[in-house]
């Protein structure tokens, strides 16, 4: 009877083992920085390769702009090939995992944040990440990023 309870407990130990190293290489924190260094060096496959196939990805602009939306591989394809146009650039960190889903704080950069002054702007981002993939996310200016936008283009 011990001897098949140790039995058990080490294949227990095994597969949970198993499990924790297969969720390590998944780890959300690792995906997103290879999301951001794949997208700060302008390659395309590569980035979109971090999208599932049902992603959606919001972006949120304040009162200043319409809710952008993308929710087909195209449109996110062609979203993220506007961003290596306007050079785009992201740090990201984490602020708290809830399950599978990560919220963060990140810091952009583009052509026009850096041509109005405003550069970085911040971004508060929630990525659901499941199997190294996004669902896609939402991402919302803060709201002194929001300020710096809208005074900026309000002197142009």
């Amino acid at each position: 009877m011990r001897k098949a309870f140790f039995v058990v407990l080490i294949m227990v130990v095994i597969l949970i083992l198993s499990s924790s190293l297969s969720a390590q290489e998944k780890n959300p924190e690792e995906v997103l920085n290879a999301f951001a260094d794949s997208l700060n060096a302008g390659d395309l496959n590569a980035t979109i390769a971090f999208f599932a196939d049902d992603s959606v990805v919001k972006i949120l602009f304040g009162d200043l702009f319409p809710l952008e939306f993308y929710n087909s591989s195209a449109e996110i394809q062609d979203f993220v090939r506007d961003l290596i146009a306007i050079h785009f650039k992201i740090e990201i960190e984490i602020l708290q995992m809830l399950g599978d889903i990560a919220v963060t704080r990140s810091k952009t950069w583009s052509d026009e944040t850096i041509q109005l002054g405003i550069a970085p702007l911040e971004m508060i981002e929630i990525y659901p990440i499941r199997d190294g993939k996004f669902k896609g996310f939402m991402s919302m200016l803060t709201d002194e990023s929001l300020t710096k936008l809208k005074n900026a283009l309000a002197s142009q």
